[in-house]
């Protein structure tokens, strides 16, 4: 009897949108909503009810204060020169209610730096508490694309938790403009974050701090720091902070939030969270977090944008771009080359004369190949000789003369900047399976990519939406006894139509299903 109960709240937890009514509190899943702030909110219905809260939890943070100066050295020429709407055919605009959110998230960002950032360090250090939340998220020595899709994925969560987001990058400014004008995203510079202090996410976790049954004089729970760790290797536990609608209020009262070592997107994990699902649709109707997001955060400073349009073709006819990640480094291999043309003649849009009925003076093919290998930059080049003679279309060839290495140090992340830029400007997109430097370039672009692979005769698969692959997902994470309904966040995700396996990881993979149209 108890199973069949628990089936069938789980089952109306599945099938039915989130109402006031619900057992689920939306306001239990923000740190620090005011009630007062946020009264007038419970008289409404369903995503408009979750919208409100939330827009009343991101106001109720920071003390009203005047306006802040603008930042010293603010301009951006890639803001400037427009360039997400000019160079981008596929770009799309956030939807109103995320630039509504997105409106208020800056606002809230004055009122808190114009207050705290004089003594956020000595704050941090002394265990005081600041007047406002805060999500802090250091670089870890993963690869370029793993640090942005992590980066991407905390900003979603700063949004939720209305928390502040500071970034702990000493190279920022060489690779990256402010994105806000009043009030910077990088930690005060000082002396360095200590991230001895504070507790784990764990011992916040298995202390039940912050939930109905936890004790709040224990150790743990007096605390002003909680540290999570998402990446690769993290026991799935960790992941409840993101996955299980108590994961938020468990971190209410905690000023600092420190994301200290992340390589995976696990923005996909917040569609399995039956409280944020319904907010996330609201958002994101197309599904393209990443798009929308980076587009607001992430603009190229003025030295990688004049970089970046060196190798930027604006006057192709078509621009391709390909990215061929060789995983064992400084091993070239043929297996990719002959799959990459068989994509290209597929996917490309190079027709034979014989299906042409004319074809321009100036009509030319661009194709940018961003690739370790140089080996592959060869047989580019001589396939696109054959491809010219088949077409009758000039084929111009870009790449970037890099060192057959990986070392994730300045210069290195300077080039794959400028990669990643570059092929997210293309009308075709092509990159290797499970490859974070390919993801960001599709999630810049707005247009799925088609991947590669080494498998004989397999031209390419078809990617099913324009966001990323969340590469470890936690599928058997189990949110605890404290919440409402006990469910396995895997349980959600193969009962939805959000979430899917990753066309190149089937196995461990989650990426969200889009309805997208592909270029012929």
């Amino acid at each position: 009897m108890r199973e069949t109960i628990s089936l069938l709240l789980l089952f109306l937890l599945l099938s039915s949108p989130l109402s006031s009514s619900s057992t689920l509190e939306f306001r239990d899943s923000l740190s620090d909503l005011s009630q007062q702030s946020t009264q007038h909110c419970s008289n409404l219905k369903s995503t408009d009810k979750f919208l409100c809260e939330l827009t009343g939890a991101i106001d109720a943070q920071g003390p009203r204060s005047p306006s802040a100066p603008p930042l010293l050295n603010s301009t951006c020429k890639f803001k400037e020169d427009c360039v997400y709407s000019t160079y981008y055919p596929y770009a799309t605009p956030p939807s109103p209610e995320l630039e509504t959110i997105l409106d208020k998230y800056v606002a809230m960002r004055e009122r808190c730096l114009a207050k705290d950032s004089d003594t956020l360090l000595d704050t941090f250090h002394s265990s005081e508490r600041p007047n406002c939340q805060y999500v802090i998220w250091r670089q870890t020595n993963a690869g370029f694309g793993n640090r942005i899709i992590s980066l991407i994925s905390t900003f979603l969560y700063s949004i939720f938790s209305a928390r502040v987001l500071l970034v702990d990058y000493p190279n920022w400014n060489d690779l990256f403009c402010e994105p806000f004008a009043r009030s910077s995203l990088r930690v005060p510079q000082g002396y360095p974050l200590d991230y001895s202090l504070g507790a784990s996410y764990l011992q916040y976790l298995d202390a039940k701090c912050g939930s109905p049954r936890g004790n709040a004089g224990s150790s743990p729970c007096n605390q002003t720091i909680v540290h999570l760790i998402l990446d690769h290797a993290s026991p799935i536990r960790e992941y409840d902070s993101v996955l299980c609608p108590l994961g938020y209020s468990r971190l209410r009262n905690i000023p600092f939030v420190m994301i200290r070592d992340s390589n995976q997107y696990f923005v996909p994990g917040y569609y399995a969270n039956p409280v944020l699902r319904p907010l996330m649709d609201l958002l994101f109707p197309e599904r393209n977090i990443f798009h929308v997001l980076s587009r607001f955060l992430l603009f190229p400073s003025d030295a990688m944008w004049g970089s970046i349009r060196l190798y930027l073709d604006v006057h192709a006819s078509r621009r391709v771009g390909l990215q061929i990640r060789e995983f064992k480094i400084g091993k070239y291999t043929t297996e990719y080359d002959d799959n990459i043309v068989r994509c290209l003649r597929e996917r490309g849009g190079l027709l034979p004369k014989r299906f042409r009925k004319r074809v321009c003076e100036d009509e030319y093919l661009a194709i940018h190949v961003a690739t370790l290998e140089k080996g592959h930059v060869g047989r580019m080049n001589e396939t696109m000789k054959i491809i010219e003679e088949e077409t009758g279309k000039e084929v111009r060839v870009k790449w970037q003369e890099v060192e057959s290495r990986e070392l994730h140090d300045l210069t290195q992340q300077k080039e794959a900047l400028i990669d990643m830029w570059v092929l997210s400007t293309s009308h075709v997109l092509i990159t290797s399976m499970e490859s974070t430097f390919g993801y960001v370039a599709n999630g810049l672009s707005g247009v799925p990519s088609y991947f590669i692979d080494k498998e004989e005769s397999e031209s390419c698969k078809v990617n099913h939406g324009v966001d990323l692959c969340f590469h470890q997902a936690p599928k058997m994470l189990v949110c605890s006894d404290d919440e409402p309904v006990r469910y396995r966040a895997y349980d959600l995700s193969v009962n939805s139509s959000w979430i899917r396996p990753c066309v190149d990881r089937l196995v461990f993979g989650w990426s969200l299903a889009g309805e997208v149209s592909y270029p012929l």
